[in-house]
């Protein structure tokens, strides 16, 4: 079905199907999902074959050899006459062979089997234009894109025929002769026979059609849209922008004001219901029609001894498929087990064939089908795998019971912290601080002793820009500090049982007095101290820190005690273990009293 790149964007997500450069030329080689096909070879070994004849006849016609299709053509249909597949194939074959009504007749059976097929009746339309009946065929175009507006082969056709039609040459001469208002013209007789004119004049659409019935046409398209035509292609190989013809009102251009009147209903909307679909899209169904969408299966119940749950099985975490994506070389993981692949190679786990462009698109696209036969075949196995994923996860959320942290540097509670994220290790934990919700995680410096220190600060994840290769830069601001209690290891980064830390609050008016003497005398330091920098320091510190924080009325309001301290705090130029003890003290006066000692160290040295 895609080989050909019939329509240009998903029929589901609205995703484009075509690359960047929008041509069929610059397409990556298309290749099949591994645990699909698997799946498909066992459960319909029939359906496999017909399909692996259907490409050598793809094949033929693709090389010109219309004959040699024609043959293989008619003797698989001598053995299944119900393949409507191969009839599209032997009518292609007839078009190569230039017996068009042979051909015709062919198209209008799977038009009758299959009246919600786009495709055949676009591809009738090239048969019919190679014929020089560019009216007919221009219908025909039209009632293909009633079917199915994103269909665009068809639009590019009409794009041509019209912008052919009134051309200024051609304007001119139906100015004085109006082709297309002439009954004669409108209604010119098709020489391949009576009965092909007939068809060909009463491609009427069915009442139970409806233009923007996209799980009507999904079982058909899914099963059927894979035939490709090489001598249909041959005209559209070169695929134009999509904004050529938006959308197409056939009604002014119908042979008969029956038939405008019949296509035209079918493209209003006014019987028809609008639902919303799970992408924030609008589709459109018929008054009565349910929206509920089963997951069946086109050829049949599966056998239950032929389902087994290890073909659903992620080759990485040797579990339930949960979250299955398919990488571009068609093998599927569970969507975390590759993420954390990726972190430390960019490519595929098996094959080892390059992922660098699937990472920096980090597009990791559910593969739905897959997901819809777990839900369907695999229930009870589905359920436990969430159980034990809503467990992992529970566990990831936890604030005070193995927190995440990252052994970096000093942070500081309301003071930007901005990191680069390169680390596998940290990858992971970035990414499951933001899958589980938090945004948090704590930051202590290194220790020798015991891997990081006993005081540390969280910080919130404000921002994660992702890097082509992986990495990250990650912008946060720290919020609590806390102490260690315990700590762990968790799949490589370092763990901890925390508790938080808040300032003790001054009850005493008089003691409260002098500490608001006190924290005003040391915030009027601390601006004197910034204001003579020198300018290249000042500006340096401006751009990386922002503005110092305004003085607070009430000194106590905040657990932290006021923001100006911590940010002071970051930017003095003082030994991280200094500032460690200034950031584990839970006492305001104490902690000004240290500034305080700060402060007039440096700015004596800033007199001298």
């Amino acid at each position: 079905c895609r080989r050909g790149e019939r329509r240009p964007r998903c029929r589901r997500c609205r995703d484009w199907l075509l690359p960047a450069g929008g041509t069929s030329t610059a397409a990556a080689p298309l290749r099949t999902s591994v645990v699909l096909n698997q799946l498909a070879e066992k459960w319909f070994p029939g359906e496999c074959e017909r399909a692996r004849t259907g490409s050598r006849l793809e094949e033929l016609l693709a090389q010109g050899r219309f004959r040699e299709a024609l043959g293989a053509a008619s003797q698989a249909l001598r053995a299944d006459s119900s393949d409507f597949m191969l009839r599209i194939y032997r009518a292609e074959s007839y078009v190569g062979l230039q017996e068009y009504k042979t051909a015709i007749e062919d198209l209008n059976f799977v038009i009758s089997k299959m009246p919600n097929w786009p495709e055949v009746y676009f591809r009738k339309g090239k048969v019919l234009q190679d014929s020089g009946f560019v009216g007919d065929a221009l219908q025909l175009f039209l009632q293909c894109l009633a079917l199915d507006e994103d269909f665009l082969p068809a639009k590019l056709e009409v794009e041509r025929t019209l912008c052919d039609v009134l051309s200024p040459e051609k304007l001119g001469e139906s100015l004085k002769e109006s082709a297309w208002n002439s009954p004669h013209i409108r209604n010119k007789p098709f020489i391949l026979g009576s009965e092909v004119t007939e068809s060909c004049c009463n491609l009427q659409l069915c009442p139970e059609q409806s233009l923007g019935g996209s799980d009507v046409l999904e079982p058909v398209s899914g099963s059927l849209n894979r035939a490709q035509s090489a001598h249909a292609l041959n005209s559209t190989k070169d695929l134009a922008k999509e904004d050529g013809l938006k959308r197409v009102s056939s009604e002014p251009l119908l042979s008969g004001q029956e038939k405008g009147a019949l296509l035209k209903r079918k493209l209003s909307f006014s019987e028809q219901d609008t639902v919303v679909c799970e992408d924030g899209r609008n589709k459109h169904k018929k008054q009565g029609e349910s929206t509920k969408r089963d997951v069946t299966l086109a050829f049949g119940t599966i056998p239950g001894d032929l389902i087994d749950v290890s073909d659903f099985e992620c080759s990485l975490c040797m579990r339930l498929f949960y979250e299955p994506v398919t990488t571009p070389c068609g093998h599927t993981f569970c969507k975390g087990c590759l993420e954390r692949c990726l972190d430390h190679a960019p490519q595929c786990p098996l094959c080892k064939e390059s992922l660098k462009e699937y990472l920096a698109s980090r597009k990791y696209s559910i593969t739905e089908l897959l997901e819809e036969l777990i839900m369907k075949y695999l229930s009870d196995e589905l359920y436990e795998r969430k159980r034990i994923h809503a467990e992992e996860t529970a566990e990831h959320s936890n604030l005070t019971k193995n927190v995440p942290m990252f052994v970096c540097t000093m942070a500081y509670p309301t003071v930007p912290c901005p990191l680069h994220v390169f680390e596998p290790r940290y990858r992971l934990m970035i990414r499951r601080s933001m899958e589980t919700g938090t945004k948090q995680f704590g930051m202590c410096i290194s220790d020798s002793q015991n891997g990081f220190a006993d005081y540390g600060c969280m910080l919130q994840i404000r921002n994660v820009h992702f890097l082509p290769d992986g990495r990250s830069v990650v912008d946060t601001v720290g919020g609590k500090r806390f102490r260690v209690l315990r700590r762990g290891m968790k799949d490589g980064y370092c763990t901890a049982d925390i508790e938080y830390l808040e300032d003790v609050k001054v009850a005493d008016e008089q003691e409260l007095k002098k500490l608001r003497e006190l924290h005003n005398f040391v915030y009027n330091q601390a601006c004197s101290w910034f204001q003579n920098l020198r300018n290249k320091f000042r500006t340096q510190i401006l751009q990386h820190f922002g503005p110092m924080p305004d003085r607070e009325e009430n000194i106590q309001a905040m657990p932290n005690g006021p923001a100006w301290c911590w940010w002071l705090l970051a930017v003095l130029p003082v030994d991280p273990r200094y500032q460690l003890s200034v950031l584990s003290m839970m006492s305001l006066k104490d902690r000004l009293i240290k500034i305080q000692h700060i402060l007039t160290y440096f700015s004596r040295d800033q007199s001298k």
